[in-house]
């Protein structure tokens, strides 16, 4: 299973939410879950890294 049919795979017909009762998914599902968390922290870590570059900027626009 490539990137894309696991996350899809994770979203269709899931329950939404975190944390997620995990006793009743299968080990496919569990390995599905898993890589839709993993590209969702991937995601929110090149976020943080790309508002802090902004606020590193705004602190030295200000400093000077």
């Amino acid at each position: 299973m490539d990137q894309k049919e696991l996350l899809a795979s994770a979203a269709a017909g899931m329950s939404v939410g975190i944390p997620r009762n995990l006793d009743d998914l299968s080990i496919e599902n569990l390995l599905a879950y898993k890589a839709a968390l993993q590209s969702e922290i991937d995601r929110v870590e090149q976020t943080l890294v790309a508002r802090d570059g902004v606020r590193k900027g705004a602190e030295a626009l200000f400093r000077t």
